[in-house]
């Protein structure tokens, strides 16, 4: 498989936001039951919303702020798990829609092929989504517990929230790096027939020099939401706008990362895209 050398400009930023432009709403819909309901066990923006909530809580108590992190929206926390079980079921999907596109230039979400790209990609897919997960669960915990350092080792609040901010800061950019790193290995999982150890290995391997502009793509996604959810926890309006919110951005970013992941994937092996050469040809044929 050719390695395409295209570190040094943002063709592929372009060509995502070209392509989930075109596609997105039709992959937004595939992801979104899943993403309505996997706020209901775990939120992706509660450690920001801590800032806000600060004044209101007991920041010395270490089970107080377990709790307050991981205080389940409504007490419907079955609702949560079995989206992340559908999740991993439209990311099957999903990857098929994109790949096939890509590959032979055909669209389609037909519900006939539905069976063929669950039985391929499945597998795959839950080690993309338990991945992911587990990812979001590991910064959250070691951000509550840096939040409750900064809070017993500051008696003055604005050095408290001062650090706390930080800690937030680097704690999503790590978790943006951490997916900019993985982001490689469901395809090559799937289009090598490498096991996912080896999969991994190459798939990191492709992503040196990449990095950072695979981050720059996933962040400019993520400003605009937080954007508004920072709107949301100033004006407090509540539990309900926080809840719909962490699901717009889950219907977002979940479709936008895979197109991303497979824009990344044939841009990196040089593969040909077959659905820009069948655009190609449309477009002369009209002339």
């Amino acid at each position: 498989m050719r390695v395409k050398d295209s570190t040094k400009n943002l063709d592929c930023f372009k060509a995502t936001w070209r392509y989930f432009g075109d596609k997105g709403v039709y992959l937004v819909l595939i992801n979104l039951l899943p993403s309505l309901m996997i706020p209901f066990a775990m939120s992706p923006s509660v450690s920001m919303y801590y800032l806000f909530d600060m004044k209101t809580l007991n920041i010395t108590s270490i089970a107080s702020l377990f709790e307050y992190m991981w205080s389940v929206s409504y007490s419907f926390w079955y609702i949560g798990l079995i989206g992340s079980v559908l999740l991993a079921l439209s990311a099957a999907i999903t990857f098929g829609v994109i790949d096939r596109h890509m590959r032979i230039g055909e669209f389609t979400v037909s519900p006939r092929r539905v069976k063929v790209r669950l039985n391929y990609n499945v597998l795959t897919a839950i080690r993309f989504v338990l991945v992911a997960a587990i990812s979001l669960e590991f910064f959250n915990i070691v951000a509550t517990l840096l939040y409750y350092l900064w809070a017993t080792a500051f008696s003055s609040y604005v050095m408290t929230i001062v650090f706390s901010v930080l800690t937030l800061c680097v704690m999503e950019i790590c978790m943006i790096y951490t997916m900019s790193w993985f982001i490689l290995w469901p395809p090559f999982m799937l289009h090598t027939g490498l096991k996912s150890t080896a999969a991994l290995k190459s798939a990191w391997s492709s992503m040196s020099g990449r990095l950072s502009r695979t981050a720059f793509s996933i962040i400019v996604i993520v400003i605009p939401l937080q954007a508004v959810m920072i709107i949301t926890a100033a004006c407090n309006l509540g539990i309900v706008c926080r809840t719909v919110l962490d699901a717009i951005s889950y219907a977002i970013i979940i479709p936008y990362y895979i197109t991303l992941m497979y824009n990344s994937f044939y841009d990196v092996t040089g593969t040909e895209r077959m659905d820009i050469e069948l655009k190609k040809k449309d477009i002369w044929a009209k002339k």
